[in-house]
């Protein structure tokens, strides 16, 4: 038997490394190990020597640290289910008003505008998130505490320890809101070592997770800790002396989970801040958990944040619920819009979200501040299932679709599946993180979109948004002019079916000719603008090196599909990159894990992040090319402020083109113009590149626009004035 004071004391990898040596003879962190060295005391989790490629799937520590949070409210739900005799449940809500009903009235009260501030109420302590210090200041130890089912010994490796189990995606489980997560192994490779302890019947059980390199194995792998091949178990011999106060709700429940995260990583913006603090991790766990249903106390107890008078335990509730009682939602613009699709009606929710200050509406800056604080996405549709948010759709493909584009950071969507009942299963990949590409989601989504752009208020209050932006620094009759010109340059290469004609311009502009490329890879990184394909279509990957081209191709670089060496592709080498292509009905439908080995003097030297690919049963849809033969009108508008130097909107519907264009950047000032030129040196420079950047963003089209990041669109516009202003080859 343990100490468990021992265990709760451990926050450290120091710490991990010497109760696991003291336990085990070894911290596997020695070299040269073997399984047989250590087999004794670990076992593979999931009962898997390759579980790394079913681990590494995320990209971010904090997703997975939702992922912990959504099991532990699920264990909740699922301890009060048993307790209050609920036989059937489609939903937690249900389970969430019988057991905590002084929260859930409060919570109703609160939607429907008849209460102002939500209050935890008999729910209060049920979940809790606590960061602690770690090594250094690089890293949080964070707690995940739940007064849920708790778990026994022995059933350790069928639910916590197990590997895609499916525990929770039967129907009889859709209540559960993990069921359309990833897993909480997912955050295993942002830790340094995992503990669980979890308490059933008056037992503590423990264990510890943690990542080894075995020498004879091909891969990392993870493994748990046992004692005589079980699940060893704890007790408290003594009053807990753990130093923090939240870890006796946990001693003293009548059952639950702890999952202790040690040195865990996440992003740097949320590990430097206090972690209840606006901006920071709980606004992210208010993104994620949009509407689950019970609230998640956070308490900061590192010590640059807990002795701070500022400082401040919080509770996070979900966005849904800031939104009801946000000073910023203004409900005059904001409402319910009615999707028909299939002959059923569907209720979807849309906020518009503003600085208090009209005067402030065309500040993109200050718009983006705000909207940050509801939805750290930072995308106007988000979509829920059980209350979390599972996936978005970026604003690239909401502006094109509705011609809003000037609610970027001041619309927010609530797309909730369950109003599609069992049809949301068929709305997610298999690995539940994306929205499929199917008739039927792209018909919903389509629906969705084509109300949007008739909503009256939401074009009034674009238009009121658009009056504020509009600058009025340069010459609207000769911006006219040159909208005309370009507009007829334009329409004749639709009608042709010819490219956008570059005048004066002859040689090709590539941003990344000012990037200096390593003799050597150091780095390997996938980069994919699509993880879903049809059955018939090419699979194109860029894998990022930061080499020379010739580096690129004299490296013994291996691609793994499913952890098996993968041959059938060809491989484009260029300066920084290497592009695989897969070509169409190679891989039959399915989830596929790619990843990349570089071998360097025989010894493995970098391995790239993993990602999931999923090849669709459906073959590439035959569209017609509808914009040739049309005739567009064009207008370019000036704005005083705007994250892109150019936007191009194009609204096939209404035939219209309309190109916004921030030219007075800092950016502008600082690479183009200088901060010492005149403004009437600067007009003139102005006056030259718009007819151009009109052009370029045209001719690259479909290439500028699926740009997600501004700063990428941006440096592509800034490489191209700098190219042709040296050149000197602009027509006047």
């Amino acid at each position: 038997m343990f100490d468990l004071n021992k265990i709760l004391n451990i926050y450290k990898a120091s710490d991990v490394d010497s109760f696991i040596k003291e336990l085990t003879g070894h911290t596997l962190e020695e070299k040269n190990l073997k399984y047989s060295d250590i087999s004794s005391h670990w076992k593979f989790l999931g009962n898997n020597s390759s579980n790394g490629s079913s681990v590494n799937i995320l990209k971010h520590g904090e997703k997975g640290l939702i992922e912990r949070i959504t099991n532990a409210i699920d264990a909740v739900i699922e301890k009060q289910k048993i307790k209050n005799n609920i036989v059937s449940a489609t939903e937690a809500t249900s389970i969430i008003k019988k057991a905590f009903p002084r929260y859930y009235e409060n919570f109703s009260n609160l939607s429907k505008g008849e209460q102002f501030k939500v209050q935890t109420y008999d729910a209060a302590n049920q979940v809790i998130l606590a960061a602690n210090d770690a090594t250094g200041t690089t890293k949080i130890t964070f707690d995940v505490i739940d007064q849920g089912t708790g778990i026994s010994g022995e059933n350790f490796p069928k639910t916590i320890l197990s590997l895609n189990a499916g525990n929770k995606l039967s129907r009889e489980k859709a209540y559960l809101i993990g069921a359309f997560g990833q897993g909480g192994s997912t955050s295993l490779p942002f830790t340094y070592a995992t503990i669980i302890i979890s308490k059933q019947n008056g037992h503590y059980y423990f264990t510890v997770v943690k990542e080894v390199e075995l020498s004879d194995y091909k891969n990392s792998c993870y493994v748990y800790l046992t004692i005589d091949d079980q699940i060893p178990e704890a007790e408290l011999t003594s009053q807990i002396d753990a130093e923090y106060e939240y870890l006796e709700t946990f001693v003293e429940s009548e059952a639950g989970t702890l999952i202790r995260m040690v040195e865990t990583d996440i992003s740097r913006e949320y590990r430097t801040n206090d972690i209840a603090k606006e901006h920071m991790l709980i606004n992210y766990i208010d993104t994620n958990l949009f509407n689950v249903g019970l609230p998640v106390k956070i308490v900061d107890n590192r010590a640059n944040f807990r002795n701070n008078s500022s400082s401040q335990n919080r509770y996070a509730h979900g966005t849904f619920a800031r939104l009801q009682n946000s000073k910023y939602v203004k409900k005059d613009w904001s409402g319910t819009l009615k999707v028909e699709v299939n002959n059923q009606t569907y209720n979807i929710d849309y906020y518009v979200i503003l600085p208090e200050e009209e005067s402030k509406w065309g500040s993109v800056s200050e718009s983006k501040k705000i909207f940050q604080r509801l939805n750290v996405t930072e995308d106007p549709i988000i979509y829920t299932v059980n209350g979390q948010t599972i996936t978005s759709e970026s604003f690239n493909k909401f502006k094109n679709a509705t011609g809003l584009n000037f609610l970027q950071y001041r619309l927010l969507i609530v797309i909730n599946l369950d109003v599609l009942g069992m049809e949301k299963y068929k709305f997610f990949t298999s690995d539940r993180a994306r929205i499929r590409e199917t008739d039927k989601t792209r018909g919903f989504l389509d629906k969705v979109f084509e109300v949007i752009r008739n909503i009256d208020e939401l074009k009034e209050i674009n238009r009121i948004i658009s009056e504020k932006a509009v600058t009025h620094d340069i010459d609207s009759e000769l911006t006219e002019k040159i909208g005309d010109k370009v507009k007829s340059i334009y329409n004749k290469m639709l009608k042709g079916g010819n490219v956008v004609p570059n005048p004066g311009h002859r040689h090709r502009v590539t941003p990344d000719d000012e990037e200096d490329y390593l003799q050597e890879i150091k780095e390997l990184e996938i980069s994919m603008a699509n993880t879903q394909f049809y059955s018939d279509q090419n699979i194109n990957i860029i894998l990022k090196t930061g080499a020379q081209k010739h580096v690129n191709e004299n490296a013994l670089i291996y691609m793994l599909v499913n952890d098996r060496a993968y041959y059938s592709f060809s491989a484009s080498y260029m300066n920084g990159r290497i592009q695989y292509t897969i070509s169409g009905k190679a891989l039959k439908p399915g989830v596929y894990q790619i990843q990349y080995q570089y071998y360097k003097n025989n010894k493995l030297e970098l391995e790239s992040n993993t990602v999931a690919i999923e090849v669709i049963s459906d073959k590439t849809p035959i569209i017609e090319n509808k914009e040739r033969n049309k005739i567009f009108d064009f207008h370019i508008h000036p704005v005083e402020e705007a994250e892109l130097i150019c936007d191009v909107i194009k609204n096939e519907v209404e035939k219209k083109v309309d190109i916004y264009l921030c030219l007075g950047t800092d950016q502008m000032k600082s690479e183009i113009f200088g901060f010492s030129t005149s403004n009437e040196k600067i007009n003139e420079i102005k006056m030259k590149i718009i007819q151009p950047i009109c052009l370029f963003a045209l001719f690259m089209d479909k290439s500028y626009d699926s740009i997600e990041k501004p700063e990428e669109k941006n440096k592509m516009i800034l490489n191209f004035v700098k190219s042709i202003l040296s050149s000197e080859l602009i027509q006047y």
